[in-house]
């Protein structure tokens, strides 16, 4: 189920208010946004998934995911993103810093397991290494 749907109408309202010539208007339209999401339990990024969903935004493969991870094109802010072995602790540390991005606390004890694990060189499964990558790239848009 689309957790959007039962604001969807209020959301489009002042999603439309953003074109407005007047900045005062754009303002309130952006934060009448904010909190409507947060009445709702959600945040911007919840809109932006829910976006992407539906075909909106560019979404990558698994395959994108882990050459953008490989080549650290994600901003170039994690030096470990510029060896071809990544740095998994690093990584690890990178996530737990965007904690607010993380989409629930299933995500943030993973995130906080493998800062843990990692700390002493512990290396990810192949499972673990995957969801890891695509919570990397996603923090960091």
């Amino acid at each position: 189920m689309n957790t959007l749907a039962p604001i969807a109408d209020k959301l489009g309202k002042h999603l439309r208010m953003l074109m407005s010539n007047h900045d005062g208007e754009v303002v309130a339209a952006a934060r009448s946004i904010n909190r409507t999401l947060k009445n709702a339990g959600l945040d911007i990024h919840a809109l932006a998934t829910a976006v992407e969903a539906e075909g909106g935004g560019e979404r990558l493969s698994e395959e994108q995911i882990a050459e953008v991870f490989r080549r650290g094109q994600a901003a170039g802010r994690c030096e470990a993103m510029n060896t071809e072995q990544p740095n998994w602790h690093s990584v690890a540390c990178e996530c737990a810093a965007h904690d607010d991005r993380l989409r629930d606390e299933r995500e943030r004890q993973f995130v906080c397991d493998m800062v843990s694990w990692t700390r002493l060189g512990g290396e990810p499964t192949e499972k673990q290494a995957k969801w890891l990558r695509s919570i990397y790239v996603r923090v960091r848009r």
